[in-house]
């Protein structure tokens, strides 16, 4: 029976599910392994179908990395606090762009120059201050002790705006705040503000409307606002004006600048910003000319996030089989003596699926090298 016998041609064109039969589902990979390879006579005799998925879900994972075309991305507008959070299912980035008035993409370069290291708080006299007298204090983005603010807060909402000290709510709530900062405080009824309360978000169509990470009970509230920890280095680096931002590459403006034209890194030899990424916060953070541009992260998942994500191209069929039965064997006493063999066929099925799944196109191709050589013809 055909695979597509239980779909008709005009279920398919009225669903959301294009172009779905290139992938083959997590769930049929390991019914087939189990058919193919698992019985008496078989390579493998006997073995539960959760230990097959596990294994299975561990292949995927480290398919996913170098083989299978497994790019994320997400889109943002860079707010003024210079920072984005790193997606859910991050596992590591493949490039970060900003996005121009005609949608081109201009690559950003990651910097190894600067970070944003663990700031302890000092007293003056240098020693280090203590919370609780147990753990190190941190200190925190700009002041310490915030100006106090009258907060809206809308009734059985997780949305607040902000007013001015004239009463007059402010129409860019983000140039006030910043994304996950804490905010303390209370109403006129003595309704305190429930600890751990924070930015989660800005309403990019409502300027003056922020996201906060729970509910509070609506009404007028005396609020301080404490900003996420943050070191002297990271406040310098997000507050300076990048070097070479308005350079005609005519003169020596470069020369200050680590020492000068010569010996100069090319990566930041152009305008398009830079950024790092701090690990442990999860946060990336972008030099001063990204703010307020729109900025494409694309990156990589281990494929496992969510059911949906968790399918194979049939390009890469085999590999799962062979990559799933390498596995099997070699964390097996029986299977010891066939672990060998398989670790081969699993090396060379990966082989071929990347070699299928680079899509190189001969016309495409042609086309490439026609720009480097003019008398190649068609």
């Amino acid at each position: 029976m055909g695979l597509l016998d239980n779909q008709t041609e005009h279920s398919y064109y009225n669903s959301n599910n294009f172009g779905g039969y290139q992938f083959i589902s997590l769930d049929h990979i390991i019914n087939n392994f189990m058919i193919a390879y698992v019985g008496e006579g078989k390579i493998i005799s006997k073995i539960k179908r959760t230990d097959v998925a596990f294994h299975a879900q561990r292949a995927i994972q480290e398919l996913s990395y170098d083989t299978f075309k497994s790019t994320k991305s997400q889109e943002i507008e860079i707010p003024p606090s210079l920072t984005m959070l790193l997606p859910q299912d991050y596992v590591n980035y493949v490039k970060l762009t900003w996005v121009d008035s005609l949608g081109i993409e201009h690559i950003i370069y990651p910097t190894s120059k600067t970070s944003n290291p663990k700031a302890i708080k000092q007293n003056a006299d240098g020693s280090y201050v203590f919370t609780n007298d147990i753990n190190l204090a941190e200190q925190t983005e700009g002041n310490s002790t915030a100006e106090t603010h009258e907060t809206l807060s809308f009734p059985s909402s997780n949305t607040i705006s902000l007013n001015d000290a004239n009463g007059n709510i402010v129409s860019d709530i983000s140039t006030v705040l910043s994304l996950g900062m804490e905010l303390h405080g209370s109403d006129a009824n003595g309704n305190d503000i429930p600890p751990g309360i924070h930015i989660t978000a800005f309403d990019s169509a409502q300027t003056q409307v922020a996201y906060i990470s729970n509910t509070i009970p609506g009404g007028t509230y005396d609020v301080t606002f404490t900003k996420g920890q943050s070191s002297n280095t990271w406040e310098s680096f997000k507050s300076a004006t990048s070097i070479n931002e308005d350079d005609d590459y005519k003169d020596d403006t470069y020369w200050p600048s680590l020492g000068g034209r010569y010996g100069i890194d090319p990566a930041h030899a152009q305008i398009n910003g830079s950024f790092y990424i701090d690990e442990l916060k999860g946060k990336i953070h972008f030099s001063s000319n990204i703010s307020g541009k729109t900025v494409i992260l694309k990156y990589i998942s281990d494929g496992l996030g969510t059911d949906e994500e968790m399918i194979v191209h049939k390009f890469a069929e085999e590999a799962m089989y062979k990559s799933i039965a390498y596995a099997i064997l070699s964390t097996t006493i029986a299977g010891q003596p066939l672990a060998p063999s398989f670790q081969q066929q699993k090396s060379a099925a990966i082989r071929t699926a990347k070699l299928r799944l680079s899509n190189l196109k001969i016309e495409e191709l042609t086309q490439i090298m026609r720009g480097k050589a003019k008398f190649i013809k068609h």
